[in-house]
């Protein structure tokens, strides 16, 4: 990666070539304008990351440059520096859109570590620019740099302040919580925050709490040693341990029980853990996400999670809008959707226009899996309107469910049983307009056992010729 480049735009030579002699040992690249139309010209032109900027200069003054320069669409991160007790231009500068403000006399400690600080947020952002970027090329067939992208695909204001979000805490360490329904995507907002983040080339380890049993759960997390329990035949590395140096991201955290909140909430507050059958702290180096699809606030209300602990875990959150809130991004996603199935693929109208009404309870995972099973559905490369209505009156519980041709309770186990999946067989046969292969994929079984049920069950279904 490139050195990031600062502009010094300062009047004074000896105050300018201090700073570029401290900020080129830090290993900035750095260019300089003694007077303000040369700073204005040079942050549009070269495009630094960040620019610090003097208030008080020949031409324009530094809340002049400011101005035009944002205006002029620049994307720097600009420092002002101000005399000491000039708050009224230091707030006007902030209004103004600028990142921070230095006062003078600088203090060159406090000036490199806020340029580092404002480099480092600012190539986030842009990262995170180019990453949208990517994903809308992609609905419109391009691929974005590094492969396909990662399924947050619309432009909605709700999602646009997600993305704002994600570019802003992605290069810092704080923790994060990610909030939604489930099937909103909240996995995809912490891929999103670990890839663009300084811990990148780390690992990032996942943890559904929901989905391990509360006796398995503390050893997956924090490890064991050597005999801490029957068949812990060896000392075992947790979680935590295994995200050192990276993000560890536990999902479903309202799951966890309460002797393990304790035990996560000392690991966050103190960054070492105790692995089970041993009193010796391990120090780990991590970056906590966590997730949820329920209220917090009225579990902590309940008793059910500690206070300490949802504070500690809501320092910064992230809210990830329900599908039926931002119908808007549906077109998007659906191209998404369509452009990943591997080969051209197009929607009539009409499907999409049946696809925006449904109100999509699952969220975008339900909508993606209508897809997947719509392309399975469609003749050739056209999802049109029957091949989504068909799976939306189902997904919407308007269309007969196979509880419905239940035999009656005192038939017994093996009656129902054969009663639900000769229900599933002709329901599949139906949908997939009797091509056998298309409801042996539907279906997730082979084709030779979709035969086998025709045959049990005296199922005939014929395939309609082509074009009908």
């Amino acid at each position: 990666m490139l050195p990031a480049t600062v502009l010094i735009a300062e009047d004074e030579a000896a105050a300018r070539v201090a700073l570029a002699a401290l900020l080129e040992d830090a290993g900035f690249r750095v260019l300089s304008a003694a007077e303000g139309n040369d700073a204005l010209s040079q942050t549009l032109h070269e495009e630094p990351d960040a620019v610090l900027l003097d208030i008080r200069m020949p031409g324009l003054d530094g809340l002049a440059v400011l101005k035009r320069a944002l205006e002029g669409g620049s994307e720097s991160a600009f420092l002002i520096m101000t005399a000491f007790g000039d708050s009224a231009t230091a707030i006007e500068a902030m209004k103004l859109g600028a990142f921070d403000h230095l006062a003078k006399p600088l203090d060159f400690k406090h000036v490199l570590a806020q340029v580092k600080r404002a480099t480092e947020q600012r190539r986030a952002a842009r990262r995170m620019k180019l990453s949208l970027d990517g994903m809308e090329g992609e609905e419109r067939g391009g691929v974005p740099p590094g492969g396909r992208g990662s399924g947050m695909a619309g432009y909605s204001p709700a999602m646009q302040r997600v993305y704002k979000l994600i570019g802003q805490v992605a290069s810092s360490d704080a923790t994060v919580l990610v909030r939604g329904e489930s099937g909103t995507g909240k996995e995809l907002v912490v891929n999103a925050i670990h890839e663009n983040s300084g811990r990148a080339q780390g690992p990032l380890v996942k943890v559904n709490c929901a989905a391990i049993p509360e006796t398995l759960l503390e050893s997956e997390l924090f490890g064991h040693e050597k005999g801490a329990f029957t068949n812990a035949m060896h000392r075992r590395a947790g979680r935590f341990e295994e995200a050192n140096g990276g993000t560890l991201f536990l999902d479903e955290i309202a799951e966890l029980a309460p002797v393990l909140q304790a035990k996560l909430l000392r690991a966050v507050q103190e960054r070492t853990i105790e692995r089970l059958g041993s009193n010796a702290p391990v120090a780990v180096n991590f970056r906590l996400i966590a997730a949820t699809s329920k209220n917090l606030e009225q579990a902590v209300g309940q008793g059910d999670f500690r206070e300490d602990l949802y504070y500690r875990l809501n320092v910064v959150s992230i809210a990830l809008p329900p599908l039926r809130e931002r119908k808007q991004d549906i077109p998007a996603l659906v191209q998404h959707f369509l452009a990943r199935a591997g080969r051209a693929r197009s929607i009539t109208p009409a499907a999409l226009s049946a696809l925006c009404e449904h109100n999509w309870p699952g969220n975008v995972r339900e909508l993606e899996n209508t897809i997947r099973r719509a392309l399975v559905l469609a003749r050739g490369n056209v999802v049109d309107r029957p091949d989504i209505l068909l799976l939306a009156e189902q997904q919407a519980g308007t269309a007969s469910t196979p509880w419905m041709n239940l035999a009656p309770l005192r038939n017994g186990w093996k009656d129902n049983l054969e009663a639900l999946e000769r229900s599933l067989v002709e329901r599949a046969l139906e949908a997939a307009r009797g091509n056998k292969s298309k409801a042996a994929e539907m279906l997730g079984i082979h084709r030779r056992l979709l035969y086998e049920k025709m045959r049990q069950y005296g199922l005939q279904f014929k395939e309609p010729p082509p074009g009908e």
